[in-house]
């Protein structure tokens, strides 16, 4: 019989047989999702802070990083990241990571812990409630966009009202509005950068980064102290060498605050921390050399950060 309802009283949860630590079974993990997302809905967004970071989130949502349920399921991080995602290719939950935090949704939500004298809408699996936040937030990002390309333009008519002496420069100028320019120098390693970024990020949390204007200068400035770390000791300064000592840097962040808020800005902004963390690891490894990816082993080489 698959209709119907079968009650469990939420004291469940604070029962002795459900708090005994164990290794849970995907169905005790699947079950823990369902009790532990936000039951009250509100015309707003609840807002908590968590591990620093004041995280909203809505009826049917969930914050929980990927160590935070390797520890309470004891599952590895191999095992959490596969379960989340299969649960997403089945249309279970969707995650966003926008925040700086992993936020689990649950499709379906309301089949789950109906609101009483609420009527079902059967046409969607996720609350109204996180739709009309979601096009707000929308809404606010498109003004922005809007504002600065309305800037764009008052700054190229600027340009072109002052060439209006001169009628050659003038057409050239229209020209050029018309034909892209060729990117100033730097421009492309930073295209390409952010192509490592966003790939590494993908494979390591399964979803896309939401890239921000914020981010391109922090990555410009990241990219910059690689350089000059790289010429301090008279290091390659090409641009593969570069991308090479970017993508060490991020293989490197494996545990703690930075890999749960994994993104550009807080990596640039830590970034001697991280570097002297990854230093001490390198040398720890072993005691003349350091594991390559190949496994051989040979003398610590400093990678120029």
């Amino acid at each position: 019989m698959e209709e119907g309802f079968l009650r469990l009283s939420r004291r469940f949860f604070s029962n002795e047989m459900w708090k005994v630590a164990r290794e849970f079974s995907e169905c005790e993990a699947w079950l823990d999702l369902i009790q532990s997302a936000r039951f009250d809905a509100t015309d707003e967004a609840y807002s908590e802070l968590i591990g620093g970071r004041e995280i909203s989130y809505t009826r049917g949502q969930y914050p929980a990083s990927i160590s935070f349920l390797m520890k309470r399921w004891k599952w590895s991080e191999k095992k959490v990241r596969y379960f989340l995602s299969k649960l997403k290719k089945k249309g279970m939950i969707t995650t966003c990571n926008q925040q700086g935090m992993t936020v689990i949704t649950l499709c379906n939500y309301d089949d789950y812990n109906p609101i009483k004298d609420k009527p079902k809408d059967n046409g969607k699996g996720i609350d109204n409630d996180k739709e009309i936040n979601d096009l707000k937030v929308s809404v606010g990002e498109l003004r922005a966009e809007l504002r600065a390309m309305s800037q764009k333009m008052a700054d190229k008519i600027e340009d072109l009202g002052q060439g209006r002496g001169n009628k050659k420069k003038k057409d050239k100028e229209i020209i050029n509005n018309i034909i892209p320019p060729t990117p100033p120098k730097g421009e492309g390693l930073n295209i390409k950068a952010r192509s490592l970024f966003e790939t590494h990020y993908r494979q390591l949390f399964g979803s896309d980064y939401y890239w921000t204007a914020k981010d391109a200068g922090a990555m410009s400035q990241l990219l910059q102290k690689l350089k000059f770390q790289r010429e301090q000791k008279q290091m390659d300064v090409a641009e593969d060498s570069i991308l090479y000592a970017l993508q060490y840097l991020l293989s490197s962040i494996k545990e703690g605050w930075i890999f749960e808020n994994f993104s550009v800005t807080n990596i640039n902004s830590k970034f001697n921390e991280i570097v002297s963390q990854a230093k001490k690891k390198a040398y720890s490894k072993t005691d003349i050399g350091v594991v390559l990816k190949d496994n051989s082993t040979e003398k610590y080489k400093d990678k120029g950060w």
